[in-house]
């Protein structure tokens, strides 16, 4: 349990939110891109900012600013929501691999999430160990 508590403080303190609020600019990019920007995934993510090693940054306004994919909006979403999801229940069903870009998490929450992503693996590999079995 310190453990957890521990990793949520240095998560929250290493993503720092850009504006609670979406820019009127960003909003209007989701929209033509077909994401609504006031649904609840787009809203639970709206603040999230992660500082890459090379000094960039990812949030919704900055992946707008760029003009990324629908896609690429929609993963980091997703990879968002994950992580958040996980911190709090650690039997949170892991994402699909198109929905999920770890570079959308900081050092920390690899390091958290990745037992999960280690034993699923190791499930899958025993499973086809047994299918060839057969």
């Amino acid at each position: 349990m310190r453990l957890a508590i521990t990793l949520l403080s240095v998560i929250l303190i290493s993503t720092f939110p850009v504006l609670a609020d979406l820019s009127a600019t960003t909003s209007g990019y989701l929209k033509e891109i077909g994401l609504d920007p006031h649904s609840a995934d787009i809203q639970s993510v709206s603040g999230d900012a992660i500082r890459a090693k090379n000094g960039e940054v990812a949030s919704l306004d900055e992946l707008a600013r760029q003009k990324k994919s629908k896609a690429e909006i929609e993963r980091f979403v997703s990879t968002r929501r994950f992580v958040k999801a996980y911190i709090r229940d650690q039997t949170t069903r892991l994402p699909a691999t198109d929905h999920y870009d770890a570079s959308y998490l900081t050092d920390e929450e690899k390091a958290f999430v990745q037992p999960a992503f280690r034993k699923a693996g190791d499930e899958l590999y025993l499973r086809s160990l047994q299918q060839k079995g057969k």
